[in-house]
């Protein structure tokens, strides 16, 4: 269990990646909101569709970003645990 520290930041840091990507996959949904509901008010089709196409690869992204973080949080939870048994032992 020496390498229990080591592992710990090595999940940390991808831990904390997988925040940053869904923090800007939810900022990228929101702009494509945006964009859609800009296209639906001058009311043309093509525009519209293409930003919704947009937006919903906006939506798949952020959904995938989101079960990554909380995977990679899952995994830190696990090692936290494990380093707090590791200590007691």
């Amino acid at each position: 269990m020496s390498d229990l520290p080591s592992r710990m930041n090595a999940v940390m840091e991808e831990a904390q990646r997988a925040d940053r990507k869904k923090r800007e996959a939810a900022e990228a949904l929101r702009a494509r909101q945006h964009d859609y509901e800009t296209a639906n008010l001058r009311g043309r089709q093509q525009p519209i569709k293409r930003a919704r196409a947009a937006m919903e690869a906006a939506q798949a992204a952020y959904e995938a970003a989101t079960r990554d973080a909380q995977r990679l949080g899952d995994k830190a939870e696990e090692l936290v645990q494990a380093q707090v048994r590791a200590a007691y032992m």
